[in-house]
């Protein structure tokens, strides 16, 4: 009692002192982007399982509240970030009970991680240090492959890929019909055999058949085990990375996209229309979702950015 009273008072202390960021350095060396992606190609060219992921911004305000006033006698969580991982996570019902399984289910698959994309967001340096210990890090352009002459993702080619997406019809309908049309470099999207899942759509307060956001969890690693794949590529919004780390445990290999998940298969989204670098890709083969793949409330996620 004594110790977790201690830590809690330090806790504050720091929290005070440094506006609530915890403005302390990452402890492991941080990668350049094209670092990154070779170090992905070296994990694709092994043989041991493996985890790639990143911290959504949603997920990691929860996580990051949790860790710092766990030891509170009652965690009073803070009304917007409730919201934002209702709308943009997709986590329900916003009960304390469900954030405080989330968080600690999001901590414990934290330790899985062999790759982190990171993106400076405050609290990740917290989180990266306390529980992606075995991790090593690379800026987040690094886990996309379309930015670079030797992308990793061409080491897919003739491998069991397994997509994890909302979207799933269009990703069927992009590879299947435009796969070598999509980018200049056809190293980006080889040919490869493809399955998919499609991802619990549950942000945007979407209605599903599930009681809770776990149970929906719980549905998708079903589907997973009935899945022959050598690789999973996932975006699923706050179920991705328990995704991967379930992925990884089962033996295999999982990369966490997110939200780029949907570049890779040519899908316009607003987020990357506003994004040079990103937009300059499109052409007439790539689309938009179909109007099937868009929630009731869509422009409520970061207005509409994945459609």
């Amino acid at each position: 009692m004594m110790v977790k009273r201690a830590y809690y008072l330090y806790q504050n202390i720091i929290s005070q002192l440094t506006g609530g960021s915890y403005d302390v350095p990452y402890k492991q060396k941080i990668f350049g982007a094209a670092e990154g992606n070779d170090i992905i190609s070296q994990l694709l060219t092994a043989d041991e399982p493996f985890m790639v992921s990143r911290f959504g911004s949603t997920e990691l305000a929860i996580i990051y509240h949790y860790e710092r006033f766990k030891y509170k006698k009652r965690i009073f969580w803070k009304a917007d970030i409730i919201k934002d991982l209702q709308e943009g996570g997709g986590v329900f019902p916003p009960t304390e009970a469900i954030l405080k399984e989330f968080s600690k289910l999001y901590l414990d698959c934290a330790g899985d991680v062999d790759l982190l994309g990171v993106w400076f967001k405050p609290g990740e340096n917290v989180i990266t240090n306390g529980f992606c210990k075995k991790a090593r890090l690379t800026k987040l352009e690094g886990l996309e492959p379309y930015y670079f002459d030797n992308p990793w993702s061409r080491l897919l080619e003739d491998k069991r890929v397994l997509v994890i997406h909302p979207f799933e019809e269009s990703i069927k309908y992009q590879y299947n019909n435009k796969r070598a049309l999509l980018f200049p470099d056809r190293n980006i999207l080889p040919p490869f055999v493809l399955s998919t899942i499609k991802a619990t759509q549950s942000f945007a307060y979407n209605q599903t058949p599930f009681e809770d956001w776990f149970q929906a969890l719980e549905f998708m690693y079903k589907q997973i085990n009935e899945v022959d794949f050598d690789v999973a590529i996932i975006g699923a919004g706050a179920y991705g990375l328990p995704l991967a780390s379930y992925i990884k445990r089962k033996g295999k290999k999982a990369i966490h996209l997110g939200g780029a998940t949907q570049v890779l298969f040519g899908i316009k989204g607003r987020r990357w229309d506003e994004r040079s670098e990103i937009s300059a890709l499109y052409n007439d083969n790539w689309k938009r979702p179909y109007p099937s793949e868009y929630p009731q409330s869509a422009e409520i996620v970061e207005e509409g950015c994945y459609w």
